[in-house]
């Protein structure tokens, strides 16, 4: 079965809605997946182009990319959101500090178990990690790994007015040679369409959604410790709640500074479901608190934990003006989509390089 008569079941089982548009993504998915089970990353004599997608939140982009590897039959592959990605080159680099090339070294040690290297929501947003990119993706690509990426952001647009951005022009690029560019427009927030079935978001804030949120944890743990502290990144966080495999935060506690995608992600490798409690009304005057929170959701979104939210307002008036406000769509758009069916049912894929 082809790429495309796997997106045409899809279609008519009711899991998604037919699209001109990502039917155009659908079938360079299926001609990359032809190329690369033909055993050669050659075709003739050209370096087999991977896909860098870019669109609008609520497109189907990692719907799509997601599809694609697991349909695709290479089986050294390896799937990451950009984050988590990122992470563990971080931690790698800490590794090899005294090496030659260590990012070089760090592409090599990739190479071993990755031909095919698959990275969703690809953002640009600090200089470590745009001064890091251009040297990478070099070698990732000296060592013929195909990419396939997904992002909200064309590539000339990437980490625009960014601290030093002509350092990372070369990694701008080295994609738009190696990745076939496809635009995926929005005809519809397809995460919008889902049914609900989880009760992930409650408000307003008070002594009824409280009770209902206690409720809720209750169903997924017998015990729980209340008021207590848990080491992220051997550094203590307070937890209102914590029971087997969820955990329960205030919204001050875990979008405040001093926390990071770091702790995110080692919650999200830790937790199948985190509560968070006391959103309140996001405003201009709350943009790191913003950011902060756009990074958690993403993590959990990417990971497949259960999210419960209690907050002041409705979701859609949650955060209705401020510098982030357009970024806080794709986070509007998958805090519905976790409250679907579809959601509850997805396996997060973990995979850690041996860096």
């Amino acid at each position: 079965m082809t790429l495309l008569a796997q997106y045409e079941a899809a279609i008519q089982s009711g899991d998604i809605v037919d699209s001109k548009e990502q039917r155009l993504v659908v079938a360079r998915l299926d001609l990359l997946a032809e190329q690369l089970e033909q055993g050669s990353f050659f075709w003739f004599k050209k370096r087999v182009q991977g896909l860098y997608v870019f669109g609008p939140v609520g497109a189907g982009k990692t719907y799509l990319v997601d599809m694609f590897y697991d349909y695709v039959s290479e089986p050294q592959k390896a799937r990451f959101h950009f984050h988590h990605f990122m992470q563990q080159i971080h931690v790698g680099l800490t590794k090899v500090q005294g090496q030659k090339d260590p990012l070089r070294f760090i592409a090599k040690n990739v190479a071993k178990t990755t031909r095919l290297l698959c990275l969703d929501e690809f953002l640009v947003q600090d200089v470590a990690t745009a001064m890091i990119l251009g040297e990478l993706l070099q070698a990732l690509l000296a060592e013929q790994i195909v990419l396939v990426i997904s992002s909200n952001t064309e590539p000339d647009q990437l980490y625009l007015n960014g601290v030093q951005r002509q350092r990372f022009l070369p990694a701008i690029a080295l994609l738009k040679a190696n990745c076939f560019l496809l635009f995926l427009d929005r005809e519809k927030d397809y995460r919008l369409l889902a049914s609900a079935l989880l009760s992930g978001y409650l408000y307003p804030l008070n002594a009824h959604t409280e009770k209902t949120m206690l409720h809720q944890f209750k169903q997924l743990t017998a015990q729980c410790i209340e008021d207590g502290l848990i080491s992220i990144q051997n550094r203590d966080i307070e937890f209102v709640r914590r029971g087997g495999k969820t955990i329960w935060f205030t919204f001050d506690t875990l979008c405040s500074p001093p926390r990071s995608q770091l702790d995110y992600l080692e919650l999200a490798d830790t937790f199948d479901s985190l509560f968070l409690s006391n959103v309140p009304l996001l405003t201009e005057n709350h943009t790191m608190q913003v950011i902060l929170f756009i990074f958690l959701i993403d993590v959990l979104y990417d990971r497949g934990v259960q999210v419960v939210i209690s907050a002041a307002v409705p979701l859609e008036a949650l955060y209705p003006k401020g510098e982030m406000v357009a970024t806080f769509q794709r986070t509007l758009s998958r805090l519905h989509e976790m409250q679907t069916s579809g959601y509850a049912a997805r396996h997060p894929r973990r995979k850690v390089f041996d860096l």
